[in-house]
């Protein structure tokens, strides 16, 4: 029987089909009769004969259920046969899913049906079949073929109009082969189309979370980007909206019990008037009008004591709406000498007229701890989380704890953040908890090495580097580089910071990395935008760094506009456009940026209008008196008036209040100082000066005006400088 069937596999593969048959089917009888009515289906499906080999196939299957070669020799002529379909060897091939054998023959089978499958247009059963066989065995031709049933899939769903299973099997696909191309790329088109269905349905939400999506597979994707921030609008359009049309009927129905409550008291109807304006209180509690009603009503019923009662709660609700304005206005300036005193004494008369109210509280300790009062502040930041009742973010409830040391349930809260979808507030919140910028340097260390051992070793991998890595040390880059092992989707936004780190060192391309890295776990991230627009700037990328702040705008909130046009305005001002830079400077004024009267002034001192710059110096002064960038533009402009001993008081006041004489304002205070002795005739405080300017800097302005005289190095510093005044980092700007 074994020469029968080596017989008959010589004439096989010599092509002598009849020959090949008659030794098969003479070994059919004997033992290996198996094998032999194998050979035959497939001899039989050579010569053509494919309903007599699919019945010779179907025939061993019934006889031998587990004996493979039967199933893939069935699969291999369904193949041959596509695109006809054949019901009988179709349910042959379905039965191998059932088999319980394992092993490379049956992945071969199984890859073999599911290509038949695929052939016949049974997209499902073929992806169950190559499913399983990339399970049994790792097959590059079963992976391969895998990857097309699921396009196809996908295509088929597309052209059906069914557009979320279409996703499912493009992300399928791409969790197969996350490196394809082309599949993510028909994926990011198939969200953006999501999304305008679901924009033009009024699902302003789920548009947002599926551009979302999308950006998360392609954050440079433009079209995504533009469509995001249009949704981002017309959210914002529609919720305030939707508040405005809920506080006009809430108004409005105030209203009515209002003029109600009046006529009933008109018709002498008491009680009913007090009813409809307690009522009234009930839908807008507020409301100051009904409250004044519901006091005389009560004044009228004889009813004394309670009328007196519901008059200070008038009085009282006023006071705290406008108490709350004061602070808000005052926490700005709260690092101001002149405006801490003022804030400390809202803040009393605050809390003594909201005693129960957790977020006043919270800002009220928040202030003090930051100005140095930490106890108080402290022991006001408890209160306010004791009294929580859902009125705080859990951005400031963390921050609370971290202010308080109890760092261990800090550090559990900002877990729990990340386990969501954090807001910017959250992340802002997570970023700087203690708002330490004005605390020594030995204070901050102590409260990390507190925070480090309260820490279990896993929470301390992430959280001890990146804090320390804020205290601006020589270490900070290395221990931000500790950071890179941590899962980018749950912590890449500490590389905003890493890149922030690495602009101040001057490593422009490593910060915009990280920075590029920090945007993808939030693209609506506007501030970390802008230092990427730096970035890009110091490398001498304008078009590139412009375009970048121009999407700011967009993502940031109202409250935040004026910001981003006074961080625009300042490239234009860093750069020499003077005019565009007090456009957005006015532009920044408008939006509520009261900072940007010290940049606007820089930019008209450089257009020669001092006076007016002086003007604007005087009142920025005014609102920040410790603002040192202001004292040197101040100073400058001074100088430039000839008012030169006025100019030296206020060049003097930025080299005795700042700690570090290496930052860029005292660098600039000593151009101005220097100018100001040489005016004076102080030849000796001239050289002084002169010489305390960092020799990498005189040597550069020599090298690019070719002067040796140190007044026309000095002035000649002050132009190349253009309007730099702040970051050591944009140096890079105008010493190209």
């Amino acid at each position: 029987m074994d020469d029968l069937i080596a017989t008959g596999v010589a004439h096989f593969n010599a092509g002598r089909f009849p020959q090949a048959l008659a030794a098969f089917r003479a070994a059919a009888s004997g033992p290996r009769a198996a094998e032999a009515r194998t050979f035959i289906g497939h001899v039989l499906g050579s010569m053509g004969r494919a309903d007599e080999a699919a019945t010779e196939f179907s025939s061993l299957i019934a006889d031998s259920p587990r004996h493979l070669p039967a199933y893939a020799g069935l699969a291999n002529l369904v193949l041959r046969r596509a695109p006809d379909r054949d019901p009988r060897a179709e349910k042959s091939l379905l039965r191998v899913l059932t088999l319980r054998s394992g092993g490379r023959e049956l992945a071969e089978t199984l890859r073999a049906c599911g290509q038949a499958l695929r052939a016949a247009g049974d997209l499902a059963g073929a992806e169950a079949a190559l499913s399983r066989a990339l399970v049994l065995g790792r097959d590059a031709n079963a992976r391969r073929r895998l990857l097309d049933v699921l396009r196809a899939r996908a295509e088929a769903f597309l052209a059906a109009g069914d557009l979320a299973k279409a996703e499912g099997e493009l992300r399928r696909l791409l969790d197969l082969e996350p490196g394809d191309g082309k599949a993510r790329r028909a994926l990011v088109r198939l969200l953006r189309r999501r999304a305008l269905e679901l924009v033009h349905s009024g699902r302003l939400d789920a548009a947002e979370a599926v551009l979302r999506r999308a950006l998360a597979l392609s954050p440079a994707d433009p079209e995504a980007r533009r469509r995001r921030a249009e949704v981002a609008r017309m959210r914002a359009r529609s919720e305030k909206a939707r508040r405005t049309a809920v506080r006009q009927k809430k108004d409005e129905k105030v209203r009515v019990l209002r003029v109600r409550g009046g006529s009933l008291v008109t018709a002498g109807r008491l009680a009913q008037a007090e009813k409809a304006l307690r009522k009234a209180l009930l839908v807008g509690p507020g409301d100051a009008g009904a409250g004044r009603q519901l006091a005389e009503v009560l004044l009228m019923r004889e009813q004394a004591e309670e009328a007196r009662l519901q008059a200070l709660r008038v009085a009282k609700g006023e006071a705290v709406r406008a108490l709350l304005e004061e602070l808000k206005a005052a926490s700005q300036a709260y690092r101001s000498s002149t405006r801490i005193a003022r804030a400390g004494k809202l803040l009393a008369r605050l809390l003594t007229l909201e005693p129960a109210a957790a977020r006043p509280r919270l800002i009220a300790g928040g202030i003090l701890f930051s100005s140095g009062e930490v106890s108080r502040g402290r022991s006001l930041i408890a209160q306010a989380l004791r009294l929580d009742r859902d009125e705080l973010l859990p951005g400031e409830v963390f921050a609370g704890l971290m202010k308080l040391g109890r760092y261990k349930a800090a550090i559990a809260a900002a877990e729990r953040i990340l386990d969501g979808r954090p807001s910017l507030a959250d992340l802002r919140a997570l970023r700087d908890p203690w708002e330490w910028d004005d605390r020594p340097l030995s204070e901050r260390k102590r409260e990390l090495l507190k925070l480090e051992r309260a820490l279990s070793p896993r929470a301390r991998r992430a959280w001890v580097p990146y804090y320390r890595a804020d205290l601006r040390g020589p270490e900070e880059l290395r221990q931000f580089a500790a950071l890179a092992a941590l899962p980018e989707r749950r912590y890449g936004w500490m590389f905003a910071k890493a890149g922030l780190a690495a602009l101040c060192a001057g490593r422009f391309a490593e910060a915009e990395k990280a920075l590029r890295g920090a945007l993808s776990y939030k693209t609506t991230d506007w501030r970390t935008r802008g230092f990427l627009a730096e970035a890009l700037l110091c490398q001498g990328r304008e078009a590139e760094a412009f375009a970048e702040m121009d999407r700011c705008l967009p993502e940031a909130p109202a409250d935040e506009a004026g910001q981003v046009a006074a961080w625009r305005g300042a490239f234009d001002l860093w750069l020499g456009r003077y005019g565009s830079a007090v456009k957005r400077f006015d532009e920044a004024l408008a939006l509520g940026a009261p900072y940007a009267l010290t940049w606007k002034a820089g930019a008209l001192l450089k257009l020669g209008r001092a006076r007016e710059a002086l003007a604007l110096l005087d009142e920025a002064l005014a609102l920040y008196p410790r603002d040192l960038e202001a004292y040197v533009w101040r100073g400058e402009a001074k100088r430039r008036l000839g008012l030169f001993k006025e100019a030296l008081k206020d060049l003097d006041e930025p080299t005795l209040t700042d700690p570090d004489r290496a930052t860029p304002i005292w660098l600039w205070a000593l151009f101005n100082r220097a100018l100001v002795k040489a005016a004076l005739g102080d030849r000796a405080g001239l050289k002084a000066d002169f010489d305390a300017i960092p020799a990498r800097i005189r040597d550069r302005i020599k090298a690019k005006t070719g002067d040796e005289d140190m007044v026309k190095l000095l002035e000649a510093g002050l132009d190349l400088s253009r309007g730099f005044r702040r970051e050591e980092y944009q140096q890079a700007i105008w010493m190209a």
